[in-house]
């Protein structure tokens, strides 16, 4: 009985080996570029702006129509900034998020072509900033700062399509919570942390090489 286990247990192994040399051993390299639209409280923070971000990639296929495609993401949205005329000075506000996640490739088509879904988990470290600046001679010396950072698990699903082997498009829903201060009174020294949802819809070109 030893035997029989034994002898299965290698033949599993056996069969289960060429199919994971013969895709997952030679990875696909890539990058994204994409565009965020803001979604309920980060929406709010962000003043309606858009964001922009770049995220680098790297794909191994599985077996037939599955892929792994961890990512290194970097994404920044310019909230606000406010400069009057004839005025020393000018304030920021910027929220900006960098993450590393996992994600889950399914091509209905069974090849790495088409359309295809996919479902991902990471981890996102969001960092808020506001700062004013007053105009001393020639240069602006800052005259309040405060940064809020957060780290926080991060979820996206989304669907997209695979042109040819190196251009693709993509878009998925992403969700990455983080906490954040009261910008309406931002420079209040008595504030407390608020609970933001982080979620955003992202738009993105794929390029795989």
């Amino acid at each position: 009985m030893e035997s029989h286990v034994r002898y299965l247990t290698l033949l599993s192994f056996a069969l289960m080996l060429p199919l994971s040399a013969q895709d997952s051993s030679r990875p696909t390299y890539g990058l994204s570029l994409q565009l965020n639209s803001p979604l309920g409280d980060l929406k709010d923070d962000t003043d309606k702006n858009l964001g922009g971000g770049l995220s680098f990639l790297t794909q191994w296929n599985l077996a037939p129509g599955h892929a792994l495609r961890p990512r290194l993401d970097l994404n920044m949205f310019n909230v606000s900034e406010y400069e009057p005329s004839h005025s020393n000075y000018r304030e920021s506000r910027n929220l900006s998020a960098v993450g590393l996640a996992v994600d889950y490739l399914y091509y209905t088509g069974g090849t790495p072509r088409g359309l295809y879904l996919t479902a991902g988990a990471g981890a996102t470290r969001w960092d808020l900033s506001y700062t004013t600046s007053d105009k001393v001679g020639s240069t602006y010396s800052s005259s309040y700062d405060s940064n809020k950072n957060t780290t926080s698990l991060s979820l996206a699903a989304g669907l997209g399509w695979q042109f040819t082997r190196v251009i693709g498009l993509e878009a998925r829903l992403v969700h990455a919570p983080y906490k954040a201060f009261d910008l309406g009174n931002p420079t209040s020294t008595a504030r407390s942390d608020v609970n933001r949802d982080g979620n955003f819809l992202q738009v993105a070109g794929t390029f795989r090489w």
